[in-house]
């Protein structure tokens, strides 16, 4: 049984599942919105956007990402 895993085991409850995807899309949807908002500030600025767009593009993957595997687990 470890710090990170109480209960152990390879095979965790599917509401347990759920519940850590869930948290994991609200935190990338928080750092998407802030992104984006740091994009759009750096555009209409006419500063160097390419950095901020590459992050919002990634966080975008991978809360899509989270999101499909969220909708993939059965209750």
């Amino acid at each position: 049984m470890g710090i990170f895993n109480p209960g152990g085991g390879t095979g965790s409850h599917p509401r347990a599942r759920a519940e850590r995807l869930e948290l994991l899309i609200g935190l990338l949807g928080f750092f998407t919105l802030m992104a984006f908002i740091q994009t759009l500030v750096l555009e209409l600025r006419g500063q160097n956007a390419v950095g901020a767009a590459l992050l919002l593009a990634g966080l975008v993957a991978a809360l899509y990402l989270a999101w499909r595997a969220r909708r993939k687990v059965k209750l």
